[in-house]
């Protein structure tokens, strides 16, 4: 029997909730043990917990943008220092905020669409960003950018509401909307500038007709700026340091000599593998751009291998190309001012985001699509409307071509996700991974058999691959430290006490095997398995 009110509960609610269901599941799913720790995880979880300790002062400024001295603003750092104090002051409380970040976006991305397509279609959107591989994978550890799509979703559905005449309380939506711009501005270089020249566009847009969101934008941006005082601040103590780093990190970046063709090429390519791969979760995860398509397709060997390339390109560029087609279309065609300027809305914002990729075109990978993740889901909704137009007096047939499509995307993301967890679970080696990561419940693993067989000196040496050591040494060593344990990286420079013991990390398939020059100069004690991990202990000869 079915409780009478849940018979009040929309339909489309209760569709939703299961949706949340399934989103939650994902990105918690043995969430300690599988949550990525590499060194930049390291890096921030020192920050955070020195502050906690009360050894470092409070951080104004957040982690450095990828390869330049610039620093984001300190709202990554803020969230993370909140959680901490909150839950506990550990990695994976540390993460909580974005792993809350990203299920919060699964009913955002509802409520945005809805303005946009009927409410089925926006459910079905809706469903396939809660499976997407992409959005789980980036809600299962902690890292700056992993928050933007819950804060520029946040964003865009704020500004819609307050654009809305019928709104009442605008004042509250404009609060939203600048703690959306002043924590998004904080996340990513690229929401740097998206998110001030969307609004401005927008206000400049919209403000014309409506003179009294003026009111609005500037309760926008006073709460943008008290969220960035930080930067204020430290931007004054500095004289300007971080300002005139951004500047030349930008000119480092952009400055490499490309044509604009090769470069705008480019940019197309990785916007249409980002739109595909976030939609299907078919292809290389990280990586895009036409060198990434000259690489797979030279290894690809003969049909069968180079057929299945070919049509995910042309899937992806077809997808993007028509699908940018019909946004165009729809905006110029649509009578719904609220379906209009939703399209119009993220039509900007995206175009704004195209433009800035152009000249960093050959540095784009798809994490930067972490800052763009609602594009995809607006050519997959225009898609669906337009399969239904040309079938509209064969709705059966339309049905039917939706139906196999949704569900294989579904289950292409699904498999791409049980690849992904069954990696983790280092239970075996798993055909199809790419992972270069370490996970907490490795590392403390690691970590705590290291400290226990530290020996009365506590200073240890640790060997393996120069890629192993580059990214976990540091993560191992947040452990370590925290129980007295030196942990340094063996050089050959070094000399090395008989009475000291080297660790030589690497894959678990290598069960403790040493190479021939190693084993002339060691002797090994034991070897234990830690995950996809061998950890080795060696005594010298």
């Amino acid at each position: 029997m079915i409780p009478m009110n849940m018979k009040k509960i929309p339909k489309s609610v209760l569709v939703l909730i299961g949706i949340m269901a399934v989103g939650i599941f994902l990105r918690t799913y043995h969430f300690h043990d599988w949550l990525r720790f590499n060194a930049d995880q390291s890096r921030d979880a020192e920050v955070v917990s020195g502050f906690i300790r009360g050894t470092i002062a409070y951080p104004l400024l957040g982690p450095k943008a990828g390869g330049t001295e610039f620093k984001l603003g300190g709202a990554f750092y803020s969230l993370q220092i909140l959680s901490a104090q909150v839950f506990g002051n550990a990695p994976d409380k540390m993460a909580y905020p974005d792993s809350f970040a990203s299920i919060m976006a699964i009913p955002l991305l509802f409520l945005l669409m809805r303005r946009a397509f009927r409410e089925p279609v926006a459910l079905v959107l809706t469903a396939v960003l809660s499976v997407s591989v992409f959005a789980v994978k980036y809600a299962r550890f902690a890292w700056n950018p992993n928050s933007a799509p819950f804060y520029s979703l946040l964003f865009l559905y704020a500004v819609l509401v307050l654009a809305d005449t019928k709104t009442v309380r605008k004042w509250r939506w404009a609060v939203v909307a600048g703690v959306a711009l002043g924590i998004g501005v904080q996340l990513h270089t690229l929401l740097l500038i998206i998110l001030p020249v969307t609004v401005l566009g927008f206000f400049i847009f919209v403000g014309r007709k409506q003179p009294s969101l003026w009111r609005q934008a500037a309760i926008v941006l006073s709460v943008a700026l008290v969220l960035n005082a930080g930067q204020i601040v430290e931007m004054s103590r500095t004289n300007g340091d971080n300002i005139r780093a951004f500047f030349g990190g930008t000119a480092t970046k952009t400055a490499k000599g490309h044509s604009f063709l090769r470069d705008v090429a480019n940019d197309v390519a990785c916007q249409s593998q980002g739109n595909a791969f976030i939609v299907t979760g078919i292809g290389e995860d990280d990586r895009c751009g036409t060198g990434m398509i000259r690489d797979a397709y030279g290894k690809a060997k003969g049909p069968v291998g180079k057929g299945p390339l070919v049509a995910g390109l042309f899937f992806s560029f077809i997808f993007s190309v028509g699908g940018a087609w019909l946004w165009i279309r729809a905006i110029r065609k649509t009578d719904d001012p609220k379906r209009c300027l939703l399209l119009q809305l993220t039509g900007w914002y995206a175009s704004v985001g195209f433009v800035l990729l152009v000249p960093l075109a050959m540095e784009i990978s798809l994490r930067f699509y972490l800052a763009l993740i609602f594009v995809p889901f607006v050519l997959l909704g225009l898609w669906l409307e337009a399969v239904s137009e040309w079938f509209r007096d064969r709705r059966r047939y339309a049905s039917v071509i939706i139906g196999i499509f949704i569900l294989s995307v579904l289950w292409t993301n699904g498999s791409a996700t049980r690849i992904a967890f069954a990696d983790h679970s280092g239970k075996k080696q798993v055909s199809g991974s790419t992972s270069t990561e370490i996970t907490l419940g490795e590392v403390e693993g690691i970590a705590n058999y290291i400290v226990g067989h530290a020996g009365p000196d506590r200073e240890v040496f640790l060997r393996g691959k120069q890629t192993y050591l580059f990214k976990y040494l540091k993560s191992i060593e947040y452990f370590t430290e925290k129980d007295g344990v030196t942990l340094r990286q063996f050089s050959k420079k070094m000399t090395v006490r008989a009475d000291q013991t080297t660790f030589l990390i690497a894959n678990a398939r290598n069960k403790g095997k040493l190479t021939k020059s190693m084993a002339e100069t060691y002797d090994p004690l034991d070897v234990r398995i830690f995950g996809r991990f061998s950890i080795e202990r060696l005594i010298s000869k």
